[in-house]
């Protein structure tokens, strides 16, 4: 059975392989939080081949896979990865593979870990755009071409949309052009010039978005929105404006939970920098899977980080914490945390600035399921200096192939924020994202 769920409301859709899939949950207006998901059976433990495209080693927990096999073509899925993977390649000379994960021995010895113990470190600065946003973005438009496959219809007079300080806007453009997609992007006027240039290279249309007096909220945030209520796609990466962009994300992790449970290690904690959410929440779906399928035996800690410049997360959760304590939540309590949006998410009233400039949203849209991932696993949501911020980054520059951007090396800052106030334990294995590479 394959159907879709709102993590917020509870709210449930059967799906046809011959209906468009929508994108949010039909009670999304009510000022409540509400992220559409797709449920599907449980997946296989490391993948259904040895493929080292993700989409195709992880296509199971794939809804749009699941589509096409109920539609009785299976085929399809396949053909479409490759067809838009190819034409990535072609125009980026990269294609989406399984990126590099390794212990790092020089972080490790840095926070006094053991043989037994480590810092493993997942490199995602080589994929298409540069950043794991391309993962959620592919993952997205495979959803697009199968829908317009299977229910004979293609919505050419709809643009894509989405609103990005740089690297998601950059991955949105690589994939919307790789699919012949008109692209709106959204950016701030700060939006660093290689990347605007790029955007431009790409064919996106781009509208520069400046704060308005009395305005609440990231203003690309704003417009984006008013753009998909003017009939564009949201083809984006907050998960309550398309619960698909969840879907491709997961795989990052899919491959790191695979890798150790191959290796006979233990993650006793995942480290993940949170900006709008997104990679945060495809993550703590991940690792729900991982315990489904056996590849965990036990959840590991999840840990946030956000930088002191704009913490809207961290407040989230010291105001749930307040309320709830540190005592498990349960399903019903949940939706009426989701219900109360407001108690626990809204802009951050001042403009940031840090080093770490990709995770300075002023809302984590995806919030609820971190608030979620963070409460189950007794994780803490981090909030790192700008000095730890600098350090991590000079830190994330030893021993890695290629350059990390101080956004890209963010979770590594928490991890030193963390290390300071509770070292970590000798045998202790974490998980740690780079996740941009420098410009």
């Amino acid at each position: 059975m394959i159907a879709l769920r709102c993590l917020g409301c509870g709210a449930s859709l059967s799906v046809s392989s011959h209906t468009p899939i929508p994108f949010v949950c039909p009670h999304h207006s009510d000022g409540g939080t509400h992220v559409l998901l797709p449920q599907l059976p449980t997946p296989s433990a490391h993948g259904q081949t040895s493929e080292s495209q993700p989409f195709l080693r992880f296509a199971d927990r794939m809804l749009a896979f699941h589509r096409c096999v109920e539609a009785n073509n299976p085929g399809l899925y396949h053909e479409i990865v490759h067809k838009l993977d190819a034409r990535i390649a072609a125009l980026t000379g990269q294609a989406f593979r399984t990126t590099p994960f390794w212990r790092s021995e020089s972080l490790s010895t840095f926070f006094g870990l053991s043989a037994g113990g480590g810092i493993w470190i997942k490199d995602e600065t080589q994929n298409p755009g540069g950043s794991h946003k391309g993962r959620h973005l592919f993952g997205v438009m495979v959803e697009l071409l199968v829908d317009e496959v299977l229910c004979r219809s293609r919505d050419v007079e709809r643009p894509l949309a989405i609103a990005s300080c740089g690297n998601a806007a950059l991955a949105a453009a690589v994939v919307a052009r790789a699919a012949d997609r008109a692209l709106l992007v959204f950016i701030p006027s700060d939006a660093e010039p290689k990347v605007v240039q790029s955007l431009r290279d790409l064919g996106a249309q781009i509208t520069i978005c400046h704060r308005r007096e009395g305005e609440n909220g990231d203003p690309c945030y704003l417009r984006f929105g008013e753009a998909v209520s003017s009939g564009a796609i949201p083809f984006c990466c907050q998960g309550p404006d398309n619960g698909l962009t969840l879907e491709g994300g997961q795989t990052l992790m899919a491959e790191v939970l695979s890798s150790l449970h191959m290796q006979e290690r233990i993650p006793s904690r995942i480290v993940v920098q949170v900006g709008g959410g997104a990679l945060a929440a495809s993550c703590a779906l991940a690792v729900d899977a991982a315990l489904e399928t056996g590849i965990l035996s036990a959840r590991p800690f999840f840990d946030t980080v956000q930088t002191e410049a704009a913490a809207p997360l961290a407040r989230a959760y010291a105001q749930l914490e307040r309320q709830y304590g540190s005592t498990a939540i349960d399903e019903s309590a949940w939706h009426q945390i989701a219900a109360r949006k407001k108690d626990y998410m809204w802009p951050w009233e001042s403009v940031p600035h840090s080093a770490a400039h990709g995770i300075l949203d002023d809302e984590t849209y995806d919030y609820l399921a971190l608030l979620q991932a963070m409460n189950r696993s007794k994780g803490s949501a981090l909030v790192a200096t700008e000095t730890d911020i600098l350090a991590a980054y000079t830190l994330a520059q030893n021993g890695v192939p290629h350059a990390v951007s101080a956004t890209g090396s963010a979770g590594l800052a928490g991890l030193l924020t963390l290390h300071k106030k509770a070292p970590l334990s000798a045998d202790e294995n974490v998980v740690c994202l780079f996740t941009g590479v420098l410009r």
